[in-house]
């Protein structure tokens, strides 16, 4: 529970990120917490706690885009952008303009490069990206880099 309560900003953003509808978000946040009780013990246990909460978050997620799939995804109204903005790392860069140019460019990204990129804004380090994702390392400093170097592209041509 404290790890919840330590990371739900985090959570909320990663939900923001991959959920427009508000009652499937929710639903999402749900199977996220259920997951989370019903892990508790291998949690509390983990070598790495943090990597673990968000492996959880990741695997549930993952799940619900796959179901999602067969669904027409919404695009996020200005509303919403403004939520998944609030509270964000990128926010302290201090306009507001480029920190919305930032997550409508992230949500560009493919899933694989998007997820990293959310992780790393989260200021958890590669070896938890690994941990989180079970991917190496290596693959976690490639898809940085993919992600970055297409963020980068994205952020210049304004898209």
């Amino acid at each position: 529970m404290q790890l919840w309560q330590q990371h739900q900003g985090a959570i909320s953003r990663a939900l923001l990120a991959n959920e427009a509808d508000p009652a499937a978000r929710q639903d999402l946040k749900q199977d996220i917490f259920l997951a989370i009780h019903q892990a508790a013990d291998r949690l509390i246990a983990a070598e790495m706690p943090r990597a673990y909460l968000f492996r959880i978050v990741h695997n549930v997620t993952v799940d619900h885009i796959a179901r999602a799939q067969r669904h027409k995804w919404q695009p996020l109204d200005d509303d919403m952008q403004q939520q998944l903005l609030d509270g964000c790392p990128s926010e302290q860069l201090g306009e507001q303009q480029q920190s919305q140019q930032l997550m409508l460019a992230v949500r560009q990204l493919s899933a694989a490069n998007r997820q990293v990129i959310l992780l790393a804004m989260e200021d958890l380090d590669a070896p938890e990206i690994a941990a989180i994702l079970q991917i190496s390392h290596g693959a976690v400093r490639v898809r940085l880099n993919r992600a970055k170097t297409e963020l980068m592209e994205l952020m210049q041509h304004g898209r």
